[in-house]
């Protein structure tokens, strides 16, 4: 769950809803000044699915230690690693490439994005779970690549790949979070425009509570609708888990109307 408090309710967001927000940038994406890597279809399922792992947790989210629903980023490890591990398994399903952007996005979760938000951090002295997940992961998108055909090609457009989805993904928890409703500006760093290259940043900012001003513009439509279904609950300490379920459960699924637009 994405969630945000304010005005005596919590918002909530799944991350079943997100991803499908993602997929909808993907599907916009691309102009001439912002090439599609091709093959451009993993990277649509992908966005599409590569929160895959979350969907049994946003049928059943627990409290956290204020008797509210927990923060997607305050998930314990033990708990997130394997969840999401068999998210990534399910988007292996739908082919390698996909398998294989959907693992370096789980990677990136523990690994400051892979790069893109500072140095990786040591391995050493983690937790377990974590260390475990990440081996689990670069073995795993080993054989994807070698399944694929591991090559300079497949590496370039993997990384293109990675950086869109990561693009996708923040733009997304802009809107859906923190930074629209308060105005601030984010950056999404080193965002290819073709495959190889070293990027360039997006900045993002707020038009206003519902629309996000993005620039330079890289989708290939004037206005992106990424209008999500949220529900909402008064913001108070629930007893326990089924007390938390049972006030998601009775509140009504609300669509929340939000937009991309170029400067």
């Amino acid at each position: 769950m994405i969630v945000v408090h304010g005005g005596g309710m919590v918002r909530l967001v799944r991350q079943l809803d997100h991803q499908a927000q993602c997929g909808v940038m993907a599907r916009a994406w691309g102009n001439g000044a912002f090439a599609r890597p091709e093959p451009f279809g993993p990277l649509i399922e992908v966005a599409e699915c590569h929160d895959e792992g979350w969907r049994a947790w946003d049928a059943a989210p627990q409290v956290d230690l204020a008797g509210t629903v927990t923060n997607f980023p305050d998930l314990d490890r033990a708990i997130h690693a394997p969840m999401y591990a068999e998210g990534i398994m399910m988007a292996v399903a739908r082919g390698p490439r996909v398998g294989l952007l959907a693992s370096m996005h789980g990677q990136g979760l523990y690994e400051k994005r892979m790069g893109l938000d500072g140095p990786c951090p040591a391995r050493e002295g983690r937790p377990a779970a974590e260390r475990g997940f990440l081996d689990d992961q670069e073995r795993l998108q080993a054989t994807l690549r070698a399944r694929i055909g591991d090559d300079q090609a497949l590496s370039r457009w993997a990384w293109a790949g990675y950086r869109l989805l990561q693009a996708w993904d923040v733009l997304s928890l802009y809107v859906c979070w923190h930074g629209l409703g308060r105005g601030e500006r984010w950056v999404l760093p080193r965002v290819p425009t073709a495959i190889g290259d070293e990027g360039i940043d997006l900045k993002l900012d707020a038009q206003d509570q519902s629309t996000c001003v993005v620039h330079p513009w890289p989708f290939a439509v004037d206005r992106v609708d990424l209008s999500v279904p949220v529900r909402r609950i008064v913001d108070r300490s629930y007893p326990d888990d089924d007390a938390l379920r049972t006030a998601i459960a009775h509140a009504p699924t609300q669509l929340l109307e939000l937009a991309a637009v170029p400067r």
